[in-house]
């Protein structure tokens, strides 16, 4: 039982060998097209051809077992079906990522909520009056300001802020925010809630 299992491992193991050093010499002979459409072409045949054969030749070993024999059965090998991909089309016209075409209200009002996509233009740095300031229960800052953002304090660092004032928020590293006052060199973190 251990040689034919043996056997058959060197076996499948030669001819995945010889699929590699294959598939290797299509690919050099599609790297040594020049023209980009036809390159593009021989690599998209090749695509399709090998993932037709992964899906002829991809294989599902499941032991069966009956509940009346204690003796061990031989594992039986049954083909699967793996999902078919469609074929990905590519196209040669290059469109921008529809957040470039977002206007600079459109990326203020966005400022500090969470990241989906990131423009290729990013606002760092946003200027806006305070129109309120409340602290909650923790001492910490509320900030509402006239765009009708509002930033939450998360440190403990003391800024003295009154509705009026001008103020900028900017980004930090790994996604946080400052607050601050250009008139002073103090800064508070802070997070936007709305």
């Amino acid at each position: 039982m251990k040689n034919v299992i043996i056997s058959l491992g060197l076996l499948l193991s030669s001819i995945t060998t010889v699929q590699a050093q294959d598939i290797v010499s299509q690919l050099q002979a599609c790297r040594a097209q020049t023209d980009n459409a036809v390159r593009l072409a021989c690599y998209d045949k090749l695509a399709v051809k090998y993932a037709e054969e992964n899906i002829k030749n991809d294989l599902h070993v499941t032991k069966v077992s009956t509940p009346n024999s204690n003796a061990a059965t031989p594992p039986v090998t049954t083909p699967t079906k793996s999902p078919t991909t469609p074929p990905v089309s590519v196209s040669t016209e290059k469109r921008p990522p529809a957040d470039d075409y977002a206007s600079r209200d459109d990326q203020v009002k966005r400022f500090g909520l969470s990241k989906v996509i990131e423009p290729q233009e990013k606002i760092e740095k946003i200027t806006s009056v305070i129109t309120s300031v409340q602290k909650n229960p923790y001492g910490k800052l509320i900030i509402t300001l006239e765009t009708g953002q509002v930033w939450r304090q998360t440190n403990s660092t003391s800024l003295r802020l009154k509705p009026g004032q001008e103020v900028y928020v900017e980004e930090g590293a790994l996604g946080s925010y400052f607050l601050g006052k250009e008139s002073s060199n103090k800064r508070i973190r802070v997070k936007r809630s709305k």
